[in-house]
């Protein structure tokens, strides 16, 4: 009799659809596109997660993201220097945007769900930006293909 267990099922499956994009009507409002399956719906749905710039300043801040990344690609040929910093602040967002919405998953998501504004959230995901920040940072750098940095 084998005594191991099957991995922990995740609820819901998110998927990045698009984003980071600026708001059509209010530039100081980001938002990325996500597809959301939970195991139980039929179908999926497009979750627009905001975020307002105020909040995005505050967690770079926090993180000193904008320092830390200039500083990881200072080896990098000048010529690659911009294209994976532009990368690495959009990468940024979306991890920001994707923990937003793990927030809100935690909390449970009704299947019509279509928009988590930017004025939600807010303080729980400072929270989770001071307790989980550096794994953001070598999510990150995972992301870009850069081997991790020791802090």
């Amino acid at each position: 009799m084998s005594t191991s267990s099957s991995p922990q099922i995740p609820r819901y499956r998110t998927t990045l659809f698009f984003g980071p994009e600026v708001h059509e009507t209010h530039a100081d409002i980001l938002y990325c596109v996500f597809n959301v399956k939970k195991r139980s719906w039929k179908g999926g749905i497009q979750l627009v997660v905001e975020m307002a710039q105020p909040d995005i300043a505050r967690f770079r801040r926090l993180l000193q993201f904008e320092a830390w990344l200039r500083d990881t690609l200072r080896h990098l040929p000048h010529e690659d220097y911009d294209e994976y910093f532009q990368r690495g602040e959009d990468l940024f967002l979306q991890f920001l945007c994707q923990a937003k919405l793990q927030l809100a998953l935690n909390e449970g998501l009704r299947q019509e769900t279509t928009l988590l504004s930017h004025d939600a959230l807010s303080h729980e995901l400072e929270q989770v930006i001071r307790r989980d920040g550096q794994s953001l940072k070598q999510d990150v750098l995972a992301e870009l293909d850069i081997p991790p940095v020791e802090d």
